[in-house]
């Protein structure tokens, strides 16, 4: 049987060890209290004509709150960007393939499925109109939509006035309507195909590039079809 040794010279030297353990592992109690320890001599030789402001004492134990959290709040952070991150991925790659749609003033027009899209009406009108131009700002097809109101779709089969089947790709277009005997230009969406999804580093988040448009944030996706 092993017996362990115990300093003669000091017969409670096996408690003393224990404690220094103890100091040991409780580093951030040892960083707290040089603190205050630091705090208390301040105030101490502090000039008794500018004493020191409540507010600024107040401030400086909660500066020292921030930073010996600091540490603990970076890991949780980086913790739950890896999270959103990885669920963001699985929210994308399902996107690939699927429509949405988003406010926007281009799109892109197929020959299977024409350019479909839709207007944002605040006010009943009678008159209105979407007219259709190439990349170029040709105009090259005007749709009557009549009276409508609300959420108002609309779709172009890509040919033009003449009856020409346009080549398929990017085009623009307005919406407008008489409102109080005033022509006003009314908001617009359209919808596009996902085409690949991107998970953005900064505050944009999932970026999905969509066919006809380009780059755009998935939070601005109005619909997913």
């Amino acid at each position: 049987m092993s017996i362990s040794s115990v300093d003669s010279s000091n017969p409670y030297a096996f408690l003393n060890t224990s404690s220094v353990e103890e100091e040991e592992q409780d580093a951030g109690a040892l960083a707290l209290e040089d603190f205050m320890s630091l705090m208390t001599t301040q105030l101490q030789n502090q000039d008794p004509l500018k004493p020191m402001d409540s507010g600024d004492f107040l401030g400086q134990i909660a500066a020292f709150g921030t930073v010996s959290g600091i540490g603990d709040l970076q890991t949780s952070f980086d913790s739950f960007a890896k999270s959103m991150q990885s669920e963001q991925a699985l929210q994308g790659s399902s996107l690939v393939g699927h429509s949405v749609l988003v406010q926007s003033s281009i799109g892109g027009m197929t020959a299977e499925d024409g350019l479909t899209g839709q207007v944002s009406v605040p006010e009943s009108v009678s008159d209105l109109t979407v007219k259709i131009y190439t990349e170029a700002g040709a105009l090259v097809k005007t749709i009557d939509m009549g009276s409508a109101s609300g959420y108002t779709s609309f779709s172009w089969d890509g040919i033009d006035e003449s009856g020409t089947a346009l080549t398929p790709g990017t085009y623009q277009f307005t919406a407008t309507g008489t409102v109080d005997g005033e022509n006003i230009a009314f908001a617009t969406a359209t919808t596009a195909k996902v085409e690949s999804v991107l998970i953005n580093g900064t505050t944009e988040g999932l970026v999905m590039n969509l066919a006809g448009i380009g780059a755009v944030p998935f939070s601005e996706a109005l619909e997913i079809i």
